[in-house]
């Protein structure tokens, strides 16, 4: 059985390393180097930057721990070629695990001719035609670009430019106060930098629960970041070397640097999938539970069909759909085993300081869902580890269902957040209860102590 899977990302190598372990011969095209948005110019990028940054405002409180250091100067140069180095050993694994595994990778512009025909457009030139039995879409997602701005005009920035890492402007204003404008605006303002964000909405991070917003606005708010919530940037011109944009609210904030940082949308203009029959909405391709499209042995994964626009989310969905193609081509006139995907279970994380890590629902959500829910909240600022490694601010907020104990949300707050939020996915996968968890030991001393008492909280308040 042939397999071609259209987009080299973190859904679209998962997809065809699992359609390869599973026997298919598989046909990988890729625009640019494999990897994709997140390794390239996403994640993993941003993470290495921040981890940079962490060091920076750890040294601010040297005093603090009986230390006498400084960061005399932030080092661009250094910092692009450590992330450049990161990237490049991650994107030279994967180039080895397509080798390992007999994936044909082709490098050029991909584009859907046919329900089993895709053209590339190579990138050394000339084109190549691939026939598959089944195509899976993992093409990703572009930076969405706010029709009032000039995104060509000198010193307007994306998450492409500022992940650049060519300067540490003195004074950067962020167009967004979501995940993307958060995690800039934090490792900014460590280097040094003046750092405003502008966010239409009331609120940052829109759509979380209101204990997470106001713990993490306080952060960075203590870190030096100026927030204009409610507000917008009507207009920017360029004045001699600085930025001048015009507010909503008839505010005028002058600046280095604007980065626009509103989200990105799904890649799929000019791909030919339309005009193949695969139905849409709007940039999104429409699937089932099952990750297969209209068009029968086409499935899209990953940013692609919108949804939680996640890395971890693309690359679970690869896998799933390259399992689905797989079972469907072997089973031709059966009913076959299909696989779907839970995503009430998967974390979603934002890498600020302190960290923040969500999972399932807030309890005004679980409520307007039908469920008796109540809410536990243990805090780090009682917490030995957290307390002596500086990192107290901050909360673990445990959602269960009264009568039951059932785990159905969690929202943590605070150091580790995004390494200890799976202890909680994990009971959600497998139906465990706030009670199951509180009466597991944890080592002491751990941050993930926290955890267990707001389980145990929730026990009482669930009467299980």
């Amino acid at each position: 059985m042939r397999i071609c899977v259209l987009g080299g990302g973190p859904g679209g190598y998962a997809a065809a390393f699992e359609a390869a372990r599973n026997g298919a011969e598989v046909t990988l095209v890729e625009k640019g180097r494999l990897g994709g948005t997140c390794l390239n110019w996403g994640c993993i990028p941003t993470k290495t930057i921040l981890r940079s940054a962490h060091i920076v405002a750890d040294t601010r409180h040297a005093e603090e721990f009986g230390l006498h250091a400084q960061v005399a100067s932030v080092d661009v140069d250094r910092l692009r070629v450590r992330k450049e180095g990161v990237v490049d050993e991650l994107v030279g694994q994967i180039e080895s695990t397509a080798k390992r595994l007999k994936v044909d990778v082709l490098i050029g512009v991909g584009r859907l001719s046919g329900p089993k025909t895709v053209e590339v457009e190579l990138g050394e030139g000339g084109t190549a035609t691939v026939e598959a039995d089944a195509i899976i879409l993992a093409t990703g997602s572009e930076v969405f670009r706010l029709p009032t701005i000039d995104h060509d005009m000198e010193g307007v920035w994306t998450s492409d430019e500022a992940v650049s890492l060519s300067e540490i402007p003195k004074n950067i204003l962020i167009i967004g106060g979501g995940v993307i404008g958060l995690e800039f605006a934090c490792a900014y303002a460590a280097f040094g930098s003046k750092v405003t964000v502008v966010e239409l909405m009331p609120q940052v991070l829109p759509g979380n629960e209101k204990r997470v917003v106001k713990q993490t606005q306080k952060s960075l708010e203590e870190m030096g970041v100026e927030f204009h919530l409610g507000d917008a940037v009507d207009s920017i011109e360029r004045v001699g070397e600085r930025m001048r944009s015009t507010l909503r609210s008839g505010g005028v904030i002058e600046s280095e640097i604007v980065m626009s940082a509103v989200g990105r949308k799904p890649l799929s203009e000019g791909l030919g999938f339309p005009e193949a029959g695969i139905e849409m909405d709007r940039a999104a391709v429409k699937v089932d539970e099952y990750f297969r499209t209209n068009v029968e042995g086409v499935y899209a994964i990953g940013d692609l069909i919108g949804g939680m626009m996640l890395a971890h989310v693309a690359e679970e969905e690869g896998m799933l759909a390259a399992r689905n193609a797989v079972a469907e081509l072997a089973t031709v006139g059966a009913e076959a085993k299909l696989s779907s995907l839970n995503y009430d279970c998967i974390p979603a994380c934002v890498y600020t300081f302190p960290n923040v890590a969500v999972v399932g629902s807030s309890r005004d959500s679980a409520k307007e869902r039908g469920i008796d829910a109540v809410q536990a909240v243990s805090k780090f600022a009682a917490n030995g580890k957290a307390l002596g490694e500086g990192e107290a601010d901050g909360f673990v907020q445990i959602v269960a269902e009264k009568g039951t104990g059932r785990i159905v949300g969690c929202q943590i707050v605070g150091p580790h957040a995004v390494e200890t939020i799976h202890e909680v996915s994990l009971a959600m996968a497998h139906a465990l209860t706030v009670k199951d968890i509180a009466h597991t030991v944890h080592a002491h001393p751990t941050v993930s102590e926290v955890i267990k008492m707001a389980c145990a909280d929730a026990t009482a308040k669930c009467g299980v």
